[in-house]
């Protein structure tokens, strides 16, 4: 009796494994995802599963303009997506492929670290692309969608959570239809009605030479010199300091009383991500050592953002770059008692139509 049971169970666990075998080789695509995210820039427009692959098609927008970028990064890059399983296991990216900016191709797979801009004079500019893990076994159901190992709680990244994995014989696949009407919608939202846009090259105006005509001269012509009057020479501002206030590029720069500006430490757009990580290390650096041979000196940090987006999430990513800068130099030592944090959004801009200059910290160094 007891061989049968076994041969029994055995033929049952050789089915339930041929049944997963045979789900796993079904290829199919998910055109009504569900999830949950931070922002409304931003969807899913699809999930595709292959036999090698889980595919996530991805897409958002940025307001155009000439310092409005979009960011990408490879596998193993420094803020690369990856997916974090509530079975306690991560999977890890596979591959970016076919990044499109209004629908034009800029690249089809990959390699390193690439920024692209928006397009000027668009209003948005729409960035997609097709983000590649491994195939994800049927026992895997919900995972979250994450830019950034570390970053699943910064509200300025790309972040889906309860990402839905659903299997071949679900229901709310969806058909094609409803990828492409919640692709409409959600750009409709930014007044994009055609991706389909493409940059068309300038064209040059042909200018036709012009005839001068002969003018024969005139016969003994009388020439009278008349001095030019006298104007006033105005400085020309200076193209290398846009700012109004001192910079600090060297040790000598730093004055205290004097509200300066950490020229070096900029971030990259929307994020607390330094931009030159060495160049705001060695910014810091320069307040760090000057605090600590003046050790009675305190320091205000301040921080800025650009005048894009919505005015409550500027001045939080302004605290937070503040924030940055403050824990920085309390690790190379200085007391945090003696660093305290201001922050105005995109409420004090030094260029108000816009400019990565405006994504700035000050410093207010204050000595007994």
């Amino acid at each position: 009796m007891s061989k049968f049971i076994f041969i029994g169970l055995l033929h049952l666990l050789l089915c339930f494994n041929l049944n997963e075998t045979y789900a796993q080789l079904q290829e199919y695509t998910d055109h009504k995802p569900v999830y949950r995210k931070w922002q409304d820039s931003y969807i899913i427009d699809k999930i595709a599963y292959t036999k090698s692959s889980t595919i996530f098609y991805f897409r958002f927008v940025c307001r155009s303009g000439q310092y409005t970028n979009a960011i990408f990064y490879e596998p193993g890059g420094e803020s690369a997506w990856y997916l974090k399983g509530k079975t306690g296991k991560d999977y890890k990216l596979k591959a970016v492929k076919n990044i499109r900016r209004n629908s034009e191709l800029l690249v089809s797979n990959l390699t390193s670290k690439r920024e692209f801009p928006s397009l000027e004079g668009f209003g948005y500019t729409v960035f997609s692309c097709e983000v590649h893990f491994e195939r994800l076994a049927n026992t895997e159901k919900v995972v979250d969608f994450i830019e950034g190992e570390g970053f699943e709680a910064a509200e300025n990244h790309f972040n889906c959570f309860d990402v839905e994995l659903k299997t071949w014989d679900n229901k709310e696949l969806g058909k094609i239809e409803d990828s492409k009407e919640k692709i409409q919608k959600f750009e409709n939202k930014f007044g994009i009605t055609n991706t389909d846009i493409k940059v068309q090259p300038k064209v040059e105006p042909k200018v036709e030479p012009k005839v001068v005509p002969k003018v024969e001269p005139k016969k003994d012509p009388v020439v009278v010199k008349v001095d030019p009057p006298k104007v006033e020479q105005k400085p020309l501002p200076d193209p290398n300091n846009p700012y109004p206030i001192r910079r600090i590029r060297d040790r000598r720069d730093i004055k205290c009383n004097e509200k300066l500006v950490l020229d070096n430490v900029q971030f990259q757009d929307n994020t607390t991500d330094f931009k030159g990580m060495v160049e705001c290390q060695r910014t810091i650096r320069f307040v760090y050592e000057y605090m600590t041979d003046n050790p009675k000196s305190t320091a205000t940090i301040i921080g800025h953002s650009d005048v894009f987006g919505p005015k409550d999430r500027n001045l939080e990513l302004s605290k937070q770059r503040a924030i940055k800068i403050q824990r920085y130099l309390s690790s190379l030592g200085i007391n945090p008692s003696r660093i305290n944090i201001e922050y105005y959004g995109s409420q004090q801009p030094i260029v108000k139509e816009g400019s990565m200059l405006n994504r700035r910290v000050e410093a207010f160094i204050k000595c007994n």
